[in-house]
């Protein structure tokens, strides 16, 4: 046992006995895991015994503040609006990556895009799984993510390294195999010094509850949580959805169903991958219009959340207007074409549509 474990300690029965930890502990317990001053077990423990507790408001204000502080920042010269739209994980419903499909409709259709994401601790394709496979070079340095976004208007934020310091929670996340603070953490802390809007996609009502409430002091003007009923971390099709709309110093709760905005009421189980693989296969053929209705709806949907908080919608009926006509016209699929030529390697993506089939709309 180090000495690093040993100061971990009373933090972790601290939350065994289910108080709140201070803003000084939060640093130090970042601190500790930063620095890799503690073993993976000490940390296994520590995010089980946060998120038996739950976590409150105030955790999470102090979590996303200390990941902030040591994160590589990036701030892209642009005078529009800067947008992200990222789910917390851990629902278990294993849809294809609704999220990395909606940035890039949202992206073809107007908004500027700083996509924050990370490879699936807990299911079966993350953004960074998707977007890997497909070519994007999860090594591409600062400088070219940073150009992406001002030049293409899309671009990929891999939390890793942009993360560094958090490393050493990696390991200990994969371990756990279910969602933990860290997934919360994750949309709530991406390092865009300029980001303007957010969507956050949330599991639970408790959750949905704590991180509308947190998202009041993020000093990011429109942000949407939502929370569908069938347990997606995202807008869903398939059922009603609460939605808390932050828009500057006011908050607004809203109960949608998917016929509110003009879309048929999608079947569950036609939005479950049963492996990686399929996951992928359908994300491109959403980003590409050949997906079945219920696919495509979903996405139109979040993607419609996104360009309602970059502005570039008045409300989610008109944003799914928008969004279809950006996959319908390819445009989505010119900004998938342009972020992996930017960042990656085109010739994987060529082959890979060739391989589907997959031609532009």
């Amino acid at each position: 046992m180090t000495d690093g474990d040993i100061e971990f300690q009373p933090l972790i029965r601290k939350l065994i006995s289910r108080k709140e930890l201070t803003e000084g502990e939060i640093e130090t317990s970042i601190d500790l895991i930063s620095t890799e001053q503690v073993s993976h077990a000490s940390i296994v423990a520590f995010l089980v015994a946060l998120t038996m507790k739950r976590e409150t408001a105030n955790e999470l204000r102090y979590l996303i503040r200390s990941v902030k502080e040591r994160s590589i920042r990036l701030t892209p010269n642009l005078n529009s609006s800067i947008v992200d739209i990222c789910g917390t994980g851990g629902d278990s419903i294993n849809t294809p990556n609704i999220s990395t499909a909606a940035a890039l409709v949202a992206s073809g259709s107007g908004a500027c895009v700083a996509k924050h994401g990370n490879k699936s601790m807990s299911g079966l394709c993350g953004s960074a799984d998707f977007l890997e496979y497909v070519g994007f070079d999860l090594n591409t340095s600062v400088a070219a993510v940073l150009s992406s976004i001002e030049q293409i208007g899309i671009g990929f934020i891999y939390a890793p390294k942009f993360h560094p310091s958090m490393a050493a929670a990696a390991a200990a996340r994969k371990i756990i195999g279910a969602r933990t603070i860290f997934n919360i953490i994750g949309p709530l802390s991406n390092p865009c010094t300029n980001l303007s809007g957010q969507v956050i996609g949330v599991t639970d009502t408790s959750l949905f509850e704590t991180i509308s409430e947190a998202s009041l002091n993020l000093g990011i003007g429109n942000v949407m949580v939502v929370h569908a009923h069938d347990g997606i971390d995202e807008l869903s099709n398939t059922c009603p959805n609460d939605i808390s709309l932050k828009d500057g110093n006011y908050v607004k709760r809203i109960r949608l169903d998917p016929k509110d905005v003009n879309l048929d009421t999608a079947r569950l189980e036609t939005l479950a991958m049963k492996t990686r693989e399929q996951s992928i296969r359908v994300t491109l053929r959403c980003i590409y219009g050949q997906a079945e209705r219920d696919l495509l709806g979903i996405v139109e949907l979040n993607a419609a959340a996104a360009l309602v908080v970059a502005n570039k919608a008045h409300d989610l009926t008109e944003g799914i207007e928008i969004a279809r006509e950006s996959i319908r016209e390819g445009r989505a699929k010119k900004k998938l074409s342009q972020l992996i030529e930017h960042c990656g390697r085109k010739r994987r993506l060529e082959e890979i549509e060739e391989d589907l089939e997959l031609v532009s709309p």
